[in-house]
């Protein structure tokens, strides 16, 4: 089947994605400083000093998280569709948006905007990161922003395949609750009533985003119509959309893996 030529962005799709990463960027670095300088005395200076940086870390970025992970699902939330148009045939799923939500735009920039800003603090601030994080996860955050950013735009400002980044920015939901549990372990606070509903949500919001949707996003890209989209970017899609997938299965059996030790673990007898 003949390929369909690139299509040039729009000037005015171009500058609105632009428009939106910069709000989205430059609102998540003043998060930051505004953060920054109030953390010790919200949590108390006495108590702050005490923490290794690597606790520090993960409190002093856990609000950007959490704008994050409620603003760009809920923006992307109406552009959602649980399975791509058919073509013609009705024997494979569109890789060509005919219809596009607008809100599919905005929501992979803010998203982008998070992106690049966290990409640039954990390569700023590499060692108190990989101590925070570990070596393993400091790489995975690494790649995933860093191909989410060269990518994720392409697919939306092309309109092809952006039915998958609109579920992937989706599954950004369980970020906030992910970051408040980082905030908690670091400050003692995790075993707490509070504590056990921000676990609890952390897990809902990622089986949710990430687990339950997974059966339908591997059959769309099973029986895409690459030959619908130039070459380049079917090659961006096959390599790219996986990996999530596999992201999300590996995350998947290490949540499943604490809450298996948490609830069946033998507990340890007080001392009579």
């Amino acid at each position: 089947a003949r390929r369909h030529r690139f299509a040039m962005v729009a000037h005015t799709e171009l500058v609105r994605f632009a428009s939106w990463f910069l709000v989205s960027l430059v609102g998540h670095v003043l998060l930051r400083l505004v953060w920054g300088a109030v953390a010790a005395q919200v949590i108390g200076k006495a108590k702050w000093e005490s923490l290794p940086e690597a606790k520090k870390y993960n409190i002093r970025f856990a609000p950007n998280m959490a704008l994050n992970g409620f603003a760009a699902p809920a923006m992307v939330f109406p552009a959602l569709t649980r399975l791509p148009g058919l073509t013609k045939s009705g024997l494979l799923f569109e890789t060509v948006n005919t219809t596009s939500h607008p809100n599919a735009s905005i929501a992979c920039a803010l998203a982008i905007g998070y992106m690049t800003f966290d990409l640039g603090a954990m390569l700023v601030g590499w060692r108190t990161s990989i101590k925070a994080n570990g070596w393993l996860t400091y790489q995975l955050y690494i790649w995933h922003h860093l191909l989410s950013i060269l990518f994720w735009p392409v697919a939306v400002l092309c309109g092809s395949f952006t039915f998958f980044v609109n579920w992937f920015v989706l599954s950004e939901m369980s970020s906030p609750w992910l970051g408040m549990r980082g905030a908690m372990l670091s400050l003692g606070t995790i075993n707490t009533p509070l504590g056990l509903v921000v676990q609890l949500l952390f897990v809902l919001t990622f089986v949710l985003g990430r687990i339950v949707v997974m059966p339908d996003l591997i059959k769309a890209f099973v029986w895409a119509d690459w030959e619908a989209v130039p070459a380049w970017q079917a090659r961006i899609a096959k390599t790219t959309v996986p990996i999530p997938f596999l992201l999300n299965a590996y995350w998947g059996v290490m949540i499943a893996l604490s809450v298996y030790k948490v609830v069946f673990s033998p507990k340890k007898k007080k001392n009579m």
